[in-house]
């Protein structure tokens, strides 16, 4: 029986990957997409979001937008952008499907009251946030979140924090203090699974609308890599490994642990402070990634990502 999830995202040329990965995988239904600011302003991630399920061929997924902003702070302006292809830059040519009129909040709380869902994220967690902070009875609806972000150890937007997480930490204290299994995908340790050539070839292989708007995506994604000293050697996937850990659970190598959001540091604000070892005495509240099947991942990708829109 396929796994019935809402994906919040933040679209974003990795979150759109991520979406057309949640419509086409068959161990997956994808019963609705909220979005927020993130990667870009709201109204671009829910255009973006738009043009993903569009290509896909499902319009009968509702797509809601969200959140405009972090609950308690300025929104955060994403640097590193491709302007030249994909969908970090306007794209009116493509079609895309028309919003729900709900508010992001409203159709998760709708969603969740529905039926037991697996809720997952690939950008800042505000819309869920807010819609549990609305009606806390919605965690019992949870069967598990599944959340693309934070890290192991360094940061990746700051020293201390990553991206995600860095924009609302706020919002990830509470989701993260809500009492809903969570597993916790940090961005260095999926970092192995990569966008190679190869990976990018057998994407266009399939041919296609849906494939042709995947390979654009992955190149464009390629463009924007800027490694450092501790990078690993390609431009990692990201987004769309939440969805496929959600779909094959056996993808990932996971511990227990506490995991807290630092919200008071001068430094570290926005840090997942991960205690795999339990030196806090708190009780573990998430299943955290410390590595993954890559050479599973990058098979999943490729398969699902040729049944987009058949």
């Amino acid at each position: 029986m396929a796994r019935r999830i809402l994906l919040d995202c933040d679209p974003g040329n990795d979150d759109a990957l991520a979406i057309l990965v949640a419509t086409a995988h068959p161990a997956l239904e994808l019963v609705a997409v909220t979005t927020g600011a993130g990667h870009l302003a709201a109204p671009r991630t829910a255009r973006n979001a738009a043009i993903a399920l569009a290509c896909s061929g499902r319009r009968d997924i509702p797509l809601a937008s969200g959140a405009h902003g972090p609950l308690v702070r300025p929104r955060l302006i994403a640097q590193v952008l491709d302007m030249t292809s994909a969908l970090d830059p306007e794209r009116p040519e493509l079609v895309a499907i028309p919003l729900d009129p709900r508010p992001a909040g409203e159709l998760i709380a709708a969603t969740l009251r529905a039926a037991p869902t697996t809720v997952v994220t690939t950008g800042p967690l505000t819309n869920l946030a807010l819609a549990l902070h609305r009606d806390p009875d919605l965690v019992d609806a949870i069967e598990r979140i599944v959340i693309l972000g934070g890290t192991l150890g360094l940061g990746t937007k700051t020293a201390a924090a990553e991206w995600n997480m860095l924009c609302d930490p706020e919002a990830a204290a509470m989701v993260f203090a809500a009492g809903a299994p969570i597993t916790l995908i940090p961005i260095d340790g999926a970092a192995r699974a990569g966008i190679t050539d190869g990976l990018i070839d057998a994407v266009a292989a399939h041919g296609g609308h849906a494939a042709a708007l995947a390979t654009e995506l992955l190149r464009s994604l390629v463009l924007t890599f800027r490694p450092g000293p501790l990078s690993p050697p390609v431009m990692p996937l990201n987004d769309p490994i939440a969805p496929l850990v959600a779909a094959q659970p056996a993808l990932a190598r996971t511990v227990p642990a506490r995991v807290e959001i630092e919200l008071a540091g001068r430094h570290t604000y926005g840090r997942t402070v991960i205690d795999i070892a339990g030196r806090s005495g708190l009780p573990n509240n998430a299943d955290v990634v410390l590595d993954l099947d890559v050479t599973g991942i990058e098979q999943a990708l490729i398969d699902v990502l040729g049944r987009v829109g058949r």
